[in-house]
């Protein structure tokens, strides 16, 4: 079914929302709460590579189905979770998020889909070493519209037949690279009031 580009960012926004939602109830609850402050340990980035491995999964499940394929919001996970904890994080939960992306049956879009999630969350990790984990707000927003650029160009470049992907690109991209954008921004938004808290 398709829909209007203002429909299909109002719904990826919400999905968004939802992710939003849980990162704060889970970082609410002690164990995680504690991974905002302490050392990160293996086991640390093991629980968290899984938690945004899954909302990659959840992105991809939520999305919005339109040209023949599915507008998402499946690179917010892996880049939030390279943000928060590194390259390892990042990478780890792309690779769950892109792999599951793609063995999903059908589309003509799974290869630079899965690369562009893989992509997404190793670059968010390499970005909070050059940051030294000090992310603020408008340089993760700005990562993540430059990514989510990086994304569309994948999808011309590769996904064939190119006129397919284009007409695809055309409706998609300025829902998922706004949708993108203000989910990791306010992610971003989040972290910082929440360890500003434990450290006061």
């Amino acid at each position: 079914m398709d829909i209007s580009i203002f429909g299909i960012l109002w719904a990826l926004i919400e999905k968004a929302c939802v992710v939003l939602m849980i990162f704060v109830l889970l970082f609410h609850i002690n164990f995680f709460k504690r991974m905002l402050t302490d050392k990160m340990t293996v086991l640390h980035q093991v629980l968290l590579s899984i938690v945004f491995g899954a909302f990659a999964i959840y992105g991809t499940y939520s999305g919005v189905a339109t040209s023949g394929a599915i507008a998402n919001i499946r690179n917010i996970g892996p880049m939030m979770g390279g943000l928060l904890a590194g390259p390892w994080v990042g990478l780890a939960s792309g690779l769950i998020g892109g792999i599951h992306r793609y063995f999903i049956p059908g589309g003509f879009t799974a290869v630079p889909c899965a690369l562009g999630t893989i992509l997404s969350g190793l670059a968010g990790g390499l970005l909070y070493l050059l940051w030294k984990g000090n992310i603020g707000i408008w340089k993760p927003a700005l990562f993540a519209f430059i990514m989510e650029v990086v994304d569309m160009t994948m999808l011309l470049l590769v996904a064939k037949p190119f006129d397919n992907a284009l007409k695809l690109v055309s409706i998609i991209s300025a829902p998922m690279i706004l949708a993108d954008t203000f989910g990791v921004m306010i992610f971003a938004l989040l972290l910082r009031e929440m360890k500003e808290r434990l450290t006061h």
